[in-house]
């Protein structure tokens, strides 16, 4: 008997379609594992999301062997991160003398990496992916997670043309990975507890034309005396622009009105006047909320949480798309060899975490290190950057950094996932 298109049956249901579930998509896809990826939204497009991408994920493409393929795409290469205050550098550091090769980070728009991942995977006809298609419930049997009950309106899919194009549906599945942000509903539905949840800065996002003295290939980073400003090279002959606030403070921001706060941008970057003088209102910054989560156990039986979902980073190093897609590969390898042995049970599940524990409970560390230097608080604002300028000189800051944008050794997964030439 056909399963009716309102039920649908695969081996792993991935919810989210970012470069981690993508990624996770991909890999198991090529291993023959039948997979259905779910994405709420119409299309790719993102906006200040995930767009850079470390040296550390420049090597792990390179051992999937997936790197010319990635670089193949529009992408710009920067090579070091130079740190001012006042406008006098107190900071260089160039990414190779931390590593010999993949000394640079990677930066693609979101839609373009995904984009990217999806042709490749495309290939594989054990490959589905429903665009506007939202998770309302979990399916369960007993405590088991077996999948999820989703609807889906009108819009693009890959290889799904027997399924239904519109309405209620379930899909069932022998594992259900949940990668849908930090916001997750998978996570919500399933009562997963978080173990920490960090949150006391925010950045607020614009982006401007690149003027013709900027060198496109750094990081900027800016001690000024109202604001803290972090600066990137975005396609398109564009700079993005990340001003630090503290929790909540762009809410007094826009109650004083544009002005005051062009006045206080421009005071502390006179560069930007072309830019900023001609805002008449707040439409031009989005607001990112830097929040830092971290779930007590990724899984339960039959349900696994990976990326943001699992362990959401800050902003600050750029880190999180890289760390999410690391989380992405190792993910792979367990549900790969869980399904080769049999054994899909809640205990191989938590391989993942077990093995990614150490590198996401580093990279947060150091991020609430980071964001030490950064608070605006009296005071504190004024002695950050020389603390920092001092920091910079210690002895053991070229380990500190090889941690949070290197690994040091490949990872371990099964060479099955290299990809052919």
């Amino acid at each position: 008997m056909e399963t009716p298109k309102n039920e649908v049956k695969t081996d792993v249901c991935i919810v989210g379609a970012g470069p981690a579930g993508m990624l996770l998509g991909l890999l198991l896809a090529k291993q023959g594992i039948n997979v259905i990826v779910l994405e709420k939204n119409a299309d790719f497009h993102r906006e200040y999301r995930g767009e850079i991408t470390q040296p550390r994920f420049v090597q792990m493409m390179k051992q999937l062997n997936l790197l010319d393929y990635i670089e193949s795409q529009d992408h710009v290469k920067i090579n070091e991160v130079v740190v001012f205050h006042d406008h006098k550098e107190i900071m260089q550091l160039s990414f190779d003398t931390l590593i010999d090769e993949e000394s640079y980070c990677a930066r693609l728009t979101q839609p373009t990496m995904l984009a990217a991942l999806l042709e490749k995977a495309r290939r594989y006809p054990n490959f589905k992916l429903l665009f506007n298609t939202k998770v309302k419930d979990l399916i369960k049997d007993g405590d088991k997670i077996i999948g999820v009950h989703a609807v889906r309106t009108a819009g693009d899919s890959t290889n799904a043309e027997e399924l239904a194009e519109e309405g209620d549906f379930d899909i069932r599945a022998a594992v259900t990975v949940a990668v849908d942000g930090r916001n997750s509903t998978m996570e919500k539905l399933a009562g997963f507890e978080l173990d920490l949840d960090y949150y006391v800065n925010d950045l607020l996002w614009f982006s401007f034309e690149k003027p013709e003295s900027w060198d496109y290939n750094i990081y900027h980073f800016y001690f000024q005396k109202n604001y803290n400003y972090l600066f990137l090279p975005k396609l398109g002959g564009l700079i993005q622009c990340g001003i630090s606030l503290t929790r909540g403070e762009f809410q007094k921001i826009k109650e004083e009105g544009i002005e005051a706060f062009k006045s206080r941008i421009l005071e502390d970057l006179p560069i930007l006047k072309p830019y900023v003088e001609p805002m008449e209102d707040f439409k031009s910054f989005v607001l990112l909320l830097c929040k830092m989560r971290y779930v007590k156990d990724w899984a339960k039986d039959g349900c696994l949480l990976i990326g943001d979902a699992a362990h959401c980073v800050t902003p600050w190093g750029a880190v999180g798309s890289t760390l999410a897609m690391g989380t992405a590969i190792i993910a792979a390898d367990v549900i790969y060899k869980g399904f080769r042995t049999g054994d899909l049970s809640l205990e191989t599940l938590k391989q993942v975490q077990a093995r990614r524990k150490d590198e996401v409970k580093m990279i947060q560390n150091l991020q609430v290190t980071l964001e030490r230097f950064l608070t605006r608080e009296p005071f504190k604002k004024d002695l950050a950057p020389h603390i920092f300028s001092i920091c910079t000189k210690l002895p053991d800051i070229t380990d500190t950094y090889k941690r949070l944008y290197t690994r040091e050794k490949p990872l371990d997964i099964d060479p099955s996932f290299i990809f052919a030439d």
